[in-house]
């Protein structure tokens, strides 16, 4: 029987046999090809049987392309007589191999194209700050990274700590009160004065900042009282009505008006306090008699004589803290650096200071003199005149080498014996230096024999 190339059967046209490239080739098989053909796992056998069996042919192999004989390997046999011809076809994979054995290329970050593995991909605008950041990861809140339509990213989705859970920025002013970020108030706005500061902390009495707007005169940063600035942050001061103790008042009586009881620095007015009021003759500071004003500030007529003696003037020492009865074109009773005592008169320029009393006959004085103070620096000059009863006067001048502070002067040598006395009268001179001309008097002594 002769063997047949079956070349237009399809079943048998991707089997290989024997390595031979062509149909038509000879080729060493049996003398009966059966019909049948069987297929598994893509490889395709087809047995054939001779009627008769063939011996003395060697086995011959055809291995695959790389050369292994292997599963997928036509192979004749000689004995026994049955040949079988297996062709097994090998699927080759390269870097991307899909699940249905079809070959895909791989994901790229960074190409404008969504694909597997990635949340977004916007291209060369993947980056810190963008909607899709560089590892192809979509910028959301609580990343750390504040995106477009952010206000703020803390890297967390907690509120109040400056970063809302909206990534929306809490600050002062948003009319939410923060405890975490120290708010003790938020109004929804940052203005001050309005109970709510700027800072969001409560405006009150006692926090050291005056606001007007909620009835603040003064704020001195508590809230104690009589220390100027009351505990309602009321000013407090004299003639306010109330008596601060704590500012040194003594009284308050609602003004500042002087002789009513109590002085324009709210301290009881009283006998001694250093200050001539309403019904006082004198006041020298204190309640003691004897110095030319008495503890109910009263004058006390003093006389500088000695035992057995009487003085021709009152008021011969400016105790009273006045001037009177002398009489004077300029000149005033001050407390500065007197002879002795508490007072004494000035004047300054060309003033004088004069007493008249009832005529005295000068055989009878046993005293004459006087107490002046002048700055030596200042050249002085002084004049003295006193006046008879029958309208003569006599006079006297001392130059500047006779003043120098505080001098006595005794005019009893130069008074006429036989005249009776009536004025004393003395003048404080100009000395042309620069310096004030000052003249200070004190200590009077015009006394005679009781």
């Amino acid at each position: 029987m002769k063997t047949l190339a079956r070349c237009a059967t399809p079943a048998l046209a991707a089997i290989t046999l024997l390595s031979l490239s062509a149909c038509g080739d000879a080729v060493a098989t049996t003398d009966t090809l059966e019909p049948s053909s069987t297929t598994t796992d893509g490889s395709t056998t087809e047995p054939g049987t001779t009627d008769a069996p063939t011996t003395g042919v060697p086995t011959t192999t055809s291995d695959t392309d790389d050369g292994t004989a292997s599963d997928g390997d036509s192979t004749t046999t000689g004995d026994p007589s049955t040949s079988t011809t297996t062709t097994t076809s090998t699927a080759t994979t390269d870097d991307s191999t899909t699940t249905d054995g079809s070959t895909a290329p791989a994901s790229e970050c960074g190409n404008g194209l969504v694909e597997d593995g990635e949340e977004c991909d916007d291209g060369g605008d993947n980056g810190p700050s963008q909607a899709c950041l560089a590892g192809c990861v979509l910028n959301v809140c609580g990343d750390g990274d504040q995106g477009p339509g952010e206000g703020c990213d803390d890297g967390n989705t907690a509120d109040r700590d400056g970063c809302s859970a909206a990534c929306v920025s809490e600050l002062c002013g948003d009319g939410v009160v923060q405890a975490g970020l120290g708010e003790q108030c938020d109004d929804g706005n940052t203005d001050a004065d309005d109970g709510c500061s700027a800072a969001c902390v409560l405006e009150s009495c006692g926090d050291g900042v005056l606001t007007m707007e909620l009835g603040e005169q003064c704020d001195d940063g508590n809230t104690a009282a009589e220390d100027g600035c009351s505990d309602t942050c009321a000013i407090e001061a004299c003639g306010d009505g109330v008596t601060q103790a704590g500012l040194g008042e003594t009284c308050d009586d609602g003004n500042t008006d002087a002789d009513d009881g109590c002085g324009p620095t709210c301290q009881v007015e009283a006998c001694g306090d250093g200050v001539v009021q309403a019904g006082e003759d004198c006041d020298d500071g204190n309640d003691v008699s004897g110095d030319g004003c008495s503890p109910t500030c009263e004058v006390e007529v003093l006389s500088l004589c000695g035992p057995g003696q009487v003085s021709l003037l009152v008021n011969e020492g400016f105790e009273s803290g006045a001037l009177a009865p002398w009489t004077t074109n300029g000149g005033v009773v001050v407390t500065m650096n007197p002879h002795d005592g508490v007072w004494a008169a000035e004047a300054s320029d060309n003033w004088h200071v004069q007493q008249t009393f009832a005529a005295t006959p000068v055989a009878q004085l046993v005293s004459a003199d006087f107490w002046t103070w002048h700055d030596a620096a200042d050249n002085p000059a002084m004049y003295v005149e006193w006046g008879y009863a029958d309208n003569t006067v006599g006079s006297t001048f001392y130059s500047n080498q006779q003043l120098d502070g505080w001098v006595l002067h005794d005019i009893l040598p130069l008074l006429d014996g036989s005249k009776s006395l009536t004025r004393l009268q003395v003048w404080g001179y100009t000395g042309g230096q620069p310096l004030p001309d000052i003249t200070r008097f004190d200590s009077f002594r015009l006394c005679r024999d009781l």
